[in-house]
């Protein structure tokens, strides 16, 4: 039997090889903190330890060709953020790596509208909605391989939470104005669906789990062609069973309603001074006590700190008569105090 001479070398070469993609992901290991994204003079994201903490790193934001920004999504747990552009195409997601400062459209074929619908628990898939104006779908697309699967989901929908043991998705559809909204649990890549509200002349949007999947808070507003409605926050058990309303909340800004890591308390979007149609409160409500506290005008999905003692906020504020200015803004909680960390700032949160 003939030995091929070469094979030693090869294996020494694969051996290296493997060694140093084990290097790389070593190196590319996330370290949880927080970020903001700085606009001037262009769009980046910096990542500190925590809020008011010196920079740790800066990444540059640089919009795709005819894009926009619109807001950053960081994922629940893990190193990713997708990014959302509007662009002259639509709505385009992208994922970016906060490790290793990289982005990649979520989807192999970047021309497609894609709009962002939720993350998976773990951090690990995101959920889009692509297609809007063509052929709609739902995709499941995982952010390590960019393996994407279709969801058999109805071409209507336009929301979706995912429970925190992963094995239900909960979505919510419309046909048009004027024909309500239903709202559907599946199983966990939407097999075997079935109905868990049926609103003939309202909207049930944003739902958001508990932190341990018992319960779902969401906005319910009547189904018309008000531009900036007043709708409703909500409240039930996750089977669909014990619906309440909570309090009024505003619901054209698609805003959602974030629990806190505890599941006690809810951050939303309530409504402004009849006044000050164009302003939105930020509103906790403790669910122990039913208390409502308005924190301040804000204008960007929260987000609470990892221990639930903090949350970061933006709020727009007047400068001269041509615009406004963005501030990111902290609410401690044990003091009650609000700390102005920058202004021209927004879409801040935490790397977990």
């Amino acid at each position: 039997m003939r030995i091929n001479r070469f094979l030693p070398i090869f294996l020494i070469l694969n051996i290296l090889l493997q060694a140093c993609s084990s290097n790389s992901t070593v190196q590319t290991e996330y370290q949880p903190g927080y970020f903001q994204v700085v606009f001037d003079p262009q769009p980046r994201l910096v990542i500190s330890d925590a809020p008011g903490s010196t920079e740790r790193n800066v990444i540059p934001l640089d919009p795709p060709t005819d894009c926009s920004f619109y807001t950053l999504r960081p994922a629940p747990k893990g190193r990713w953020l997708a990014i959302e552009w509007e662009c002259s195409f639509g709505p385009a997601v992208e994922l970016l790596d906060t490790s290793s400062g990289k982005t990649r459209f979520a989807l192999a074929n970047p021309s497609i509208d894609s709009r962002f619908l939720a993350w998976q628990p773990d951090g690990s898939a995101i959920y889009l909605k692509i297609g809007t104006l063509s052929v709609p779908q739902t995709l499941r697309i995982d952010v390590e391989s960019g393996q994407a699967l279709e969801l058999p989901v109805s071409p209507f929908a336009y929301d979706l939470a995912v429970s925190p043991d992963t094995k239900k998705i909960l979505y919510s559809l419309t046909k048009g104005i004027g024909f309500g909204s239903e709202t559907w649990l599946a199983g966990p890549d939407g097999q075997n669906p079935s109905q868990l509200l049926l609103e003939p002349a309202s909207i049930i949007a944003l739902a958001q789990y508990s932190p341990d999947g018992s319960q779902l808070a969401y906005i319910k507003f009547p189904d018309n062609q008000v531009s900036a409605p007043t709708g409703e926050l909500w409240l039930m058990n996750s089977d669909g069973s014990h619906q309440r309303r909570l309090a009024s909340a505003d619901a054209g800004r698609g805003l959602a309603p974030t629990w806190d890591p505890n599941g006690d308390q809810i951050a939303f979007p309530a409504p402004g001074p009849e006044n000050e149609p164009d302003l939105v409160n930020l509103t906790i409500i403790d669910l122990r006590t039913m208390k409502l506290t308005n924190i301040a005008p804000s204008g960007t999905q929260p987000a609470w700190s990892p221990d639930g003692k903090m949350i970061s906020f933006s709020s727009a504020a007047p400068i001269n008569a041509l615009g406004d200015t963005i501030y990111l803004d902290l609410f401690d909680f044990a003091s009650g105090k609000i700390t102005r960390l920058a202004n021209g700032t927004c879409c801040a949160g935490w790397i977990r």
